[in-house]
């Protein structure tokens, strides 16, 4: 993967392909120029790889480590849709890493969600050798990476049958996630589907996790996702949950995850005073 030898993906819409070949090529640019080990296995399959980005200058004590995933609407996508965003984390200082995981329908969503622990996992395990500090791993996505985090946080166990204790994560940071999609319905075999009455949605199992979360969505979003991301926040308020939350009115559901990189954007901000203030 990491540039050279992406397999190729069908068209999602103009839109989205623009917002693609743009977050390719800022990605590019940044890992060109950055201290990034690229393409690190964290399971079997060609999609289970991290791209590990870290600060100019080696850190005297471990860093704090951000995860992300990539949307693409569990279809699509790629890590490399998401280095553009390494030097604004890596300044703080901290470290970057950006996840792809295995792709429907020729995967399962659970299996998906499984990718998802096992990279969190792996970094637990080994971050330390790269600088990390493994006890302040913050999980952050945009899209349907942002349903991926979010079910990570909520799905304890889930998280427990992966070996992952309940301090495993330090922050929840979903960007314009649909967080009413449940995706047991979407499953290409009919076997995996839960029946309706059955709770699968973030919406549906929203409740107490055991880090904060950071919902953010843009103001010019499709009208799903603006009611998703204000029901989703209330009902974890309702359940006692440590939850805040920002629309950023003039963006879109591209624009949003692109001005990440921008160290004054209220999202890197918020990461970075979460991660400063963790030890």
């Amino acid at each position: 993967m990491s540039f050279s030898d992406l397999p190729p993906q069908t068209s999602i819409n103009p839109n989205a392909d623009a917002y693609a070949e743009r977050c390719l090529a800022l990605s590019r640019a940044v890992a060109e120029n950055a201290r990034a080990v690229l393409d690190v296995p964290y399971g079997p399959d060609y999609w289970q790889k991290l791209d590990i980005y870290r600060p100019d200058r080696p850190a005297q004590e471990p860093l704090p480590v951000l995860l992300f995933f990539h949307g693409g609407n569990f279809t699509h996508g790629y890590k490399e849709w998401c280095g553009f965003m390494a030097p604004a984390v890596t300044a703080f200082p901290a470290i970057f890493v950006s996840g792809s995981y295995r792709l429907a329908p020729a995967t399962s969503y659970r299996d998906i969600l499984g990718d998802g622990f096992a990279a969190l996992a792996w970094l637990r395990e080994n971050i330390a050798a790269h600088g990390g500090d493994p006890g302040r791993i913050f999980i952050g996505g945009h899209s349907a990476g942002a349903q991926m985090v979010v079910e990570m946080a909520l799905r304890h166990e889930r998280r427990r049958q992966a070996g992952l204790p309940d301090d495993a994560i330090r922050g929840v940071l979903p960007i314009s996630g649909n967080f009413r999609r449940r995706l047991a319905d979407l499953e290409a075999d009919e076997r995996l589907r839960l029946p309706p009455h059955v709770p699968d949605s973030p919406l549906e199992i929203a409740g107490k996790a055991f880090a904060p979360f950071f919902v953010t969505w843009g103001g010019r979003e499709k009208e799903h996702v603006l009611e998703a991301g204000t029901a989703f926040v209330s009902a974890l308020e309702a359940a006692g949950q440590a939850v805040e939350h920002h629309v950023f009115e003039e963006d879109d559901h591209f624009s949003i995850h692109l001005n990440t990189a921008d160290p004054r954007n209220a999202w890197t901000v918020k990461l970075r005073d979460w991660m400063v203030g963790t030890r």
